[in-house]
């Protein structure tokens, strides 16, 4: 899989594509999205979430080849811990917060038509993402908070679809917004390095492993949802003609 995206960045930066007929584009912007979640896991909840972009396209009669650099985050309101007090009664111990940060590279392909000053597109495609950095936070009852950070190897895959509608507000600038919808179709792999079984007395390597969408290699996949994602993209881009 890694070598088609490799063959397919190939195309997309190839000399071949260079006709002034099919004018070069490049656009930038950020996105906010949401992630649903499983509602067997009612304490999990969408903290705010964002997405600046980099995209060159080149552009053809009707359809439009995409790639270049994304920077996105995955930040989720965990779990509320309680613990046992002298009396039996349940009373809070503290919160965990789950930060994740990711770089990715988007292969898109985009159709659509023009009316007047108004471009409708339809767009689609796959996105491959690295974990830059997984911070566990720990938020006590006294106000105080900590973290452990976590890298990880891998590389791992969306499928995004959505629309676009742009409209020309300078010369050769376009102003878009692209509804979207993602769905990752390779889970993180978040590895089972620490368990109480296996001797950590340290809060965070004990919940780190409970990230929607993060897939362990010796047990099943804990998810909870988190695999589907929505959202909205505000951008401009400049045609080179």
């Amino acid at each position: 899989m890694r070598k088609v995206f490799l063959i397919l960045l190939l195309l997309c930066s190839s000399s071949v594509f260079s006709q002034k007929v099919n004018p070069w584009s490049l656009a930038i912007g950020g996105s906010s999205y949401g992630y649903v979640f499983d509602s067997w896991i009612d304490n999990y909840a969408n903290k705010f979430n964002y997405e600046f972009y980099i995209l060159p396209s080149k552009n053809f009669s009707c359809l439009k080849l995409t790639t270049g650099i994304m920077y996105s985050t995955k930040n989720i309101k965990g779990y509320e811990f309680f613990g046992i007090n002298d009396n039996s009664v349940f009373h809070d111990l503290y919160k965990v917060d789950y930060e994740i940060d990711y770089i990715k590279v988007p292969i898109l392909a985009t159709v659509g038509y023009s009316f007047k000053k108004v471009r409708f597109s339809i767009f689609g495609g796959f996105i491959l993402d690295h974990i830059l950095n997984y911070r566990v936070k720990v938020n006590y009852l006294s106000g105080e908070s900590s973290y452990k950070d976590y890298k990880f190897n891998d590389y791992n895959m969306s499928v995004r679809g959505g629309i676009t509608i742009s409209t020309e507000i300078f010369k050769n600038i376009n102003l878009t917004l692209q509804p979207f919808i993602d769905y990752k179709i390779d889970p993180d792999d978040i590895y089972l390095l620490y368990h109480y079984r296996f001797g950590t007395n340290s809060v965070y390597d004990y919940y780190y492993s409970e990230i929607p969408t993060g897939e362990i290699n010796s047990g099943p996949t804990i998810n909870h949802g988190g695999l589907l994602s929505y959202g909205l993209s505000i951008g401009l881009e400049y045609t080179f003609k």
